[in-house]
């Protein structure tokens, strides 16, 4: 999309989107365990991948994060020209700084490393992959994960409300990326 009367996405619109996207990614995200929880214990509720025979948890996790990635990158990136499916809802969607759309590197940059890796919190994924990694290191790594990932969140939502013009969350930043209207 060219820079022709782009408007930024109000803050609740954001937020909506961010709603719907947290719900639908995470059963993109979870799928994948759910269906071999179902298989071990006779349930789909069982999403702690730590409880998991190892290789087991791992490949459970990896294939989660490859649910995340179809999610928040493939399908912005190949269906619905940077927008997932609680931003089409939304009638939002991402672009680069400039207006123009979103390539694979700007949605690995804002939903993978700035949204899921970085912020760490904002995703089911985040939760997978701090699993993912203390299953591979054996370091207990899920906690202190999941609060750094909180206080880098709360920063990247204050960076949001302060930048009342584009309303810039950190993975925005990293990825020189905005979110506008699109109908």
């Amino acid at each position: 999309m060219k820079k022709q009367q782009q408007t930024i996405a109000s803050l609740p619109r954001r937020f909506g989107a961010y709603l719907l996207d947290w719900y639908i990614g995470a059963l993109f995200t979870s799928f994948p365990i759910a269906i071999v929880s179902q298989k071990i214990y006779g349930t789909m509720k069982n999403q702690n991948l730590l409880e998991y025979p190892h290789q087991l948890g791992l490949i459970c996790g990896l294939c989660a994060l490859l649910g995340a990635i179809i999610y928040y990158v493939i399908i912005p990136l190949v269906i619905n020209k940077g927008q997932t499916i609680g931003k089409r809802i939304c009638h939002i969607k991402i672009v680069k700084s400039d207006g123009k759309d979103v390539g694979l590197k700007e949605l690995l940059l804002r939903e993978v490393l700035g949204a899921i890796i970085i912020e760490g919190v904002l995703y089911s994924a985040s939760t997978i992959l701090h699993q993912v990694l203390q299953i591979s290191l054996g370091i207990s790594l899920v906690k202190p994960m999941m609060y750094v990932g909180f206080v880098i969140t709360i920063v990247s939502a204050i960076l949001c409300l302060v930048n009342k013009k584009e309303h810039l969350a950190l993975h925005d930043y990293l990825a020189r990326t905005k979110v506008v209207n699109f109908s």
